[in-house]
């Protein structure tokens, strides 16, 4: 009887805190960083999956394939000759990435979206705009073993959207298999 207790209890309790360990966070309760994956489990095959993980600018992510950090983040109303339309905003950032699996990595241009409305059930998004420089992320960019390329990422927003948002990432496997996502968090 007390072990149904106890079962009952910490099942509550879980409840109750899960709602607190949420990633997108409102002005009222700024987004913050974890220590370390949330929430994750190991699934049979030993991979860990279905964890979150919040970080602050200029902090290194140690995701599954690759390390990467997102290294500045800069509102901007032109970018390499390009210019924002007339109520949008560009949103860039500098990201480093590091292959540290045993195998090629593919980096796609969707990899990493900058999401905003943290503190709606309606969060709103857009991956990075189509490469125009040689810097920018490409589709399929090829990143070899133990290389590491700096690329750049451009999203065209609107001009009252505002902080916090986060660059988002979000590991995805070749069978389907959904991994961890991970927030880079713009304060």
């Amino acid at each position: 009887m007390k072990n149904i207790k106890k079962s009952i209890i910490l099942t509550s309790s879980l409840f109750l805190l899960s709602g607190c360990a949420l990633p997108f966070q409102s002005n009222k309760y700024p987004a913050w960083t974890t220590k370390g994956l949330l929430e994750s489990y190991t699934l049979v095959d030993g991979r860990t999956v279905d964890g979150w993980m919040g970080l602050e600018v200029g902090t290194k992510v140690s995701a599954k394939w690759y390390d990467f950090t997102v290294n500045n983040i800069e509102e901007l109303s032109e970018y390499s000759n390009y210019k924002a339309s007339n109520d949008k905003k560009l949103i860039h950032a500098t990201i480093t990435i590091t292959n540290t699996s045993d195998k090629d990595v593919y980096i796609f241009d969707g990899d990493f979206a900058l999401v905003w409305n943290l503190d709606s059930e309606e969060r709103k998004y857009v991956t990075s705009m189509d490469a125009f420089t040689d810097t920018m992320l490409k589709n399929e960019t090829v990143i070899k073993v133990g290389e590491t390329k700096t690329i750049d990422t451009v999203y065209e927003i609107d001009k009252n959207i505002e902080k916090p948002m986060a660059i988002y990432y979000y590991e995805q496997y070749s069978d389907g298999q959904k991994g961890n996502k991970y927030y880079i968090y713009i304060k």
